[in-house]
């Protein structure tokens, strides 16, 4: 009898057990205006690059992550419980001259602590702490993928080495789009240098930046699992955007997460926004824009303040007015990438605006 009501015990604890999963698990987020998967990613999971697992959670009634709508509704699915790092807000002081940019940070120490992701019962954008977890991830001032989801502008020819022909999502439906953990087939094998092991950046072409080449949107890793002569087939490593047929892939050569601390400098150095990532009206924290210069004069992990001087003053007298700021996390030969990691006041920023290095990176 003891046995019996033990064992009824034990399976009740489990009824429960799996009640609370599945109910985390089904947790849903209703879309407001201005989301987006990254920022829904950040708020549950406390990290914007686990987008793609909402995403393939909600594939089918997302048909493009890049535009999701007010209204519809996504399921949150559960996460393992990891420790994350919450980086308070930095208190910055910013005092414009003309001729010179004095930036003075007041930075708080960082604080761990063990977050169970799907334990929050609201998104309210309007609450959340502005986080640097984008371009700044426990001790790195940015992450690799940080610099990988930036992608970067380059008249390089020759930068594919060739192209996905096949997909294999997991639905067994064929030739459309996947996500990381599913398999792809190339059009190069092992003539063409292609061997089990591989790693290669998967990409796209993006816009034209006139006098500059095209945007290279990179859009996820991949492994060599097989190789023929003149095909292969290779798994899905890391994806920062759904991955298809005709997406090329090019060398694996990542650019290493930079440790330090940025302190504030008033060296020459200015430039220009050259382009957007995305075409968009209003420009949010963490959204990606290119700068020139480049290589040589600008480094990684530098901070730029974006400004404009005050108009109807004369030029030399003129007063900066600051409009944001960039922080860099990939640098090219004629230009770099990088974040917007602040807005004063001023979301209509547009190509062309100024900036200069107010801030870069030391041991």
């Amino acid at each position: 009898m003891k046995k019996t009501i033990k064992l009824i015990l034990i399976v009740l604890v489990l009824i429960v057990v799996f009640s609370i999963s599945a109910e985390q698990v089904q947790r849903k987020h209703v879309v407001k205006k201005g989301d987006t998967l990254w920022d829904i990613s950040d708020w549950y999971y406390n990290d914007p690059f686990l987008w793609p697992v909402i995403y393939k959670t909600n594939q089918d009634s997302i048909s493009d992550p890049h535009w999701i709508y007010p209204g519809e509704v996504f399921v949150i699915p559960g996460i393992p419980t990891e420790e994350v790092t919450t980086l308070p807000p930095v208190e910055q002081e910013i005092v414009v001259k003309h001729d010179t940019v004095t930036v003075r940070y007041v930075e708080k120490p960082y604080e761990k602590e063990m977050v169970t992701p799907d334990i929050r019962e609201e998104y309210t954008p309007s609450s959340k702490v502005e986080l640097f977890s984008v371009v700044r991830a426990k001790e790195y001032v940015f992450t690799q993928k940080a610099a990988f989801l930036a992608g970067f502008i380059t008249d390089e020819k020759g930068l594919d080495l060739g192209k996905i022909i096949k997909t294999y999502p997991t639905s067994g439906e064929k030739n459309i789009e996947v996500v990381l953990g599913e398999k792809v087939d190339l059009n190069k094998g092992t003539a063409d240098g292609v061997f089990v092991g591989n790693r290669y950046t998967i990409f796209k072409w993006g816009k034209k930046v006139r006098g500059y080449g095209k945007v290279v949107r990179i859009k996820g890793i991949l492994k060599i699992i097989e190789a023929g002569t003149e095909l292969s087939t290779a798994i899905l490593l890391e994806t920062y955007e759904s991955i298809q047929k005709g997406d090329y892939f090019m060398d694996y050569d990542p650019p290493m997460p930079l440790e330090g601390e940025v302190h504030p400098v008033a060296l020459p150095i200015e430039g220009k926004v050259i382009a957007f990532k995305e075409a968009q009206e209003i420009v949010k924290p963490y959204s990606v824009v290119y700068i020139t210069p480049g290589e040589g004069e600008v480094n990684p992990g530098d901070v730029f303040l974006i400004y404009e001087l005050r108009k109807g003053v004369e030029e030399e007298k003129a007063p900066i007015i600051p409009l944001g700021k960039i922080q860099i996390v990939y640098i090219k030969n004629r230009t770099a990438s990088g974040y917007i990691t602040s807005i004063m006041g001023n979301m209509d920023l547009r190509v062309g605006e100024e900036i200069r290095l107010v801030g870069r990176v030391g041991r």
